[in-house]
């Protein structure tokens, strides 16, 4: 990555990465992160906070459970197909989360019904672009099946950090792809692919099936369109629990076939990329220009309508100007027993407009009042001068944020989760925005939802709640339940 400072502009250039092979390498992947996140969107990244606390707390926002109910393009789903189809994810989320647990491994695995020799590769640890990962032989479903592990560790944050999209190609149709997910099923693909050969030598009508969930999402879903481009993978297929957005619409729709991906409530993860984050402090940016420019107005009203109350008098033209100072005196001698106080017969809005019209202004008015108001047209002439500057200091700070960014968001892509989405949502955390309990079952359900719903990002309370695998079983086992009462 080179990165050039000149005329207020940076231009990062992003390559591939493959997972490093030793420390130097660790070292330049993670300058290159925190480069990119110190030259883009810089001078904001410290308002998020505050606007991220205003977006969860705002009552008024849709959520893509209310949008469901809305649109058109989202189907309900339900029935004795979708059921069966439900066993089998629940199935493979259970031992997904065997299988990604570091300590007693061996028990689960002979609780889940495998033999030691089941087992056909199995990477433990994870590191930077390496997430760890299992190979599994279930004679019981007759498949060959690898699982990614979703986040789990710092080493996998940072895998997730690097989310700069490169580009990505699969069977003719031309896309990006998340840079740390891409390296990351690149790595994992070495790995597998010799083992999944062998094993399909021995079983040939095996089929294989890619599992992960959240960074092991978006992961998985990449390493199923690089198997497809094997011969003898091409029948790949992948399932994907709250997985990370991590590729163009054009690949995301390409892998509806073979990819499906769950979403369970308010999960952030599946609208969570570099270019939602980006569209997020931008709206916040165009937010802070428009109160900017209506506290300027403001301001400068409020200077000319001090003005303007102070000398209203030496607006009009001498000979009425004498006149309202005689009868103000005549009224003033009548009035001086009671302290009664007269305002000018005409309005501050009359005076002003009068001033405007007549020509007479500057000929008739006498020295002495024309140096008050050159006085006071000096000081509004100065705070509006101080305001104009204000405005074109921050306007010139806006401009050079743009130029900053102008390059690299040029080469930002919005990205989106893989495949068919199917959404499980509950009315009833919606509208209380807190986690619903078991008492709820009757108020999920399950939509089809388009790949768009996913660009935008969302915030809620129940937006990390939502994510863990845990509360993705509890889900599954609740619309399960449901749908087999119904």
């Amino acid at each position: 990555m080179t990165v050039s400072n000149g005329n207020n502009c940076v231009r990062v250039e992003r390559r591939a990465l493959e997972a490093p092979k030793n420390l130097k390498q660790v070292i330049d992947i993670l300058a290159e992160a925190m480069m990119l996140l110190c030259y883009t969107e810089r001078r904001h990244i410290f308002n998020l906070p505050r606007a991220i606390a205003h977006a969860v707390l705002d009552k008024g926002k849709k959520t893509i459970g209310s949008e469901c109910r809305e649109r058109s393009d989202c189907a309900e789903v339900k029935g004795r197909q979708i059921l069966k189809e439900l066993y089998e994810l629940k199935r493979l989320l259970t031992r997904a989360m065997l299988f990604s647990t570091g300590k007693r491994f061996l028990a689960f695995l002979f609780a889940a019904g495998f033999d030691k020799e089941d087992v056909l590769y199995r990477k433990r640890t994870s590191r930077i672009l390496k997430p760890a990962f299992t190979v599994i032989r279930d004679k019981e479903s007759e498949c060959l099946l690898v699982f990614v592990r979703g986040t789990r560790s710092i080493k996998d944050t940072l895998t997730d950090a690097l989310c700069a999209p490169v580009s990505f190609d699969h069977n003719m149709v031309s896309g990006h792809a998340h840079r740390g997910m891409v390296a990351a099923a690149s790595w994992i693909g070495k790995r597998c692919i010799p083992v999944l050969l062998e094993a399909l030598h021995q079983y040939p009508h095996f089929k294989i099936k890619i599992v992960g969930h959240s960074l092991g999402g978006g992961t998985a879903a990449l390493l199923t369109y690089k198997l497809r481009e094997i011969q003898q993978f091409s029948s790949t297929t992948c399932v994907t629990f709250g997985p990370a957005a991590c590729m163009t619409w054009e690949l995301a729709e390409l892998g509806k076939p073979f990819i499906t991906s769950i979403v369970n409530g308010s999960d952030i993860v599946p609208t969570l990329s570099a270019s939602s984050v980006h569209d997020f402090i931008a709206e916040g940016r165009n937010r802070d220009k428009i109160s900017s420019a209506k506290a300027i107005a403001k301001l400068a009203v409020n200077c000319c309508t001090e003005v303007v109350k102070k000398h209203k008098h030496s607006f009009l033209p001498w000979s009425q100007r004498e006149n309202i100072n005689t009868l103000s005196d005549n009224l003033g001698e009548a009035s001086g027993s009671t302290g009664t106080s007269f305002e000018p017969i005409l309005s501050e809005e009359q005076l002003l407009i009068e001033s405007i019209d007549d020509d007479e202004y500057d000929s008739c008015s006498d020295g002495s009042d024309n140096d008050d108001s050159d006085d006071d047209e000096d000081q509004l002439l100065n705070q509006m001068r101080n305001l104009e500057l204000g405005k074109h200091a921050k306007e010139k700070d806006m401009t050079e944020e743009d130029s900053v960014s102008e390059d690299t968001t040029s080469a930002r892509r919005r990205l989106y989760p893989p495949g068919r989405i199917m959404h499980i949502t509950s009315q009833m955390s919606e509208n209380s925005n807190l986690n619903d309990s078991d008492a709820g079952e009757k108020h999920i359900c399950l939509y089809q939802t388009p790949t768009q719903l996913y660009g935008k990002l969302r915030f809620s309370r129940g937006m990390i709640l939502d994510h863990p695998t845990k509360k993705y079983l509890k889900k599954l086992q609740q619309l399960i339940n449901k749908l087999e009462k119904e």
